[in-house]
């Protein structure tokens, strides 16, 4: 009796951190313009874990009530999405991801004839002479331009009314949080053109659609930002070395 018991207890332990751990997962579809083919990155930002989608646009990203995810890609917008009760009890949650690609303004062509020669090519062309702030006598500063969170965080801070208003709804910190998802996304832009593509599917045996995730797992190193800015390559290339072989153990990659 007492044995049938602790097996009937032991099963009902087994069933409930099963259901545990299904809930601690989103189920969720992408759709977007031309989406197949493409990997998106599927970040959750607050556990710092991610993911990629399949073929179909399918995904599952272990997350909680409160977790934020971002969805990320070359092709098509940042998305950020906070997992609320609603979501955690939907059996798949959709993702709209609308394309990131920007039309060009129009281009005139020049009528100018080159012959291939540099130096007499050169005689043909008029060369319009830059001008700056300093040329001009105008006061100059070498500091860069804020970003857009940048300039939206130092408006929600002014105001001796707006300001605790911003602060007790919570709208600083979601800005602030819009602020880190850009800023990484700047240093994982930074690291994909760090070196060509073929250092890391030839070099590195990595597959195309993962590179852009890895650039997110290097992100999380705190060293890798710094080397991004050093003129030292090598060690940048050492330091891409020594993660593909972590990164290939977390994704089971032979």
């Amino acid at each position: 009796m007492i044995y049938m018991t602790k097996s009937l207890l032991f099963l009902f332990l087994l069933s409930s951190f099963q259901i545990f751990a299904q809930s601690n997962a989103i189920k969720g579809k992408i759709i977007a313009d031309s989406l197949k083919g493409y990997a998106i990155n599927i970040i959750n930002f607050t556990q710092e874990i991610g993911t990629t989608n399949d073929d179909h646009g399918f995904f599952e990203i272990p997350a909680v009530k409160g977790d934020s995810l971002v969805f990320s890609s070359v092709q098509y917008e940042t998305k950020s999405v906070v997992v609320t009760q609603d979501i955690v009890s939907q059996d798949i949650i959709t993702v709209i991801l609308r394309s990131g690609v920007e039309q060009l303004d129009q281009v005139n062509m020049s009528n100018v004839k080159l012959s291939g020669n540099l130096k007499k090519d050169m005689s043909m062309v008029a060369i319009t002479p830059f001008v700056d702030n300093q040329i001009l006598g105008l006061p100059f500063s070498d500091r860069p331009q804020p970003t857009l969170a940048e300039r939206r965080i130092m408006t929600a801070k002014s105001g001796i009314i707006d300001r605790p208003l911003n602060y007790f709804s919570g709208a600083i910190e979601k800005l602030k949080e819009i602020k880190r998802i850009e800023d990484l996304k700047k240093i994982v832009q930074e690291g994909e053109h760090s070196l060509h593509k073929t250092f890391f599917i030839d070099s590195l045996k990595l597959p195309e659609e993962l590179v852009t995730d890895f650039m997110y797992y290097c992100a999380n190193d705190v060293s890798f930002k710094p080397l991004l800015r050093s003129p030292d390559g090598l060690a940048l290339l050492e330091f891409f070395e020594k993660k593909i072989v972590s990164y290939k153990k977390h994704k089971e990659i032979e």
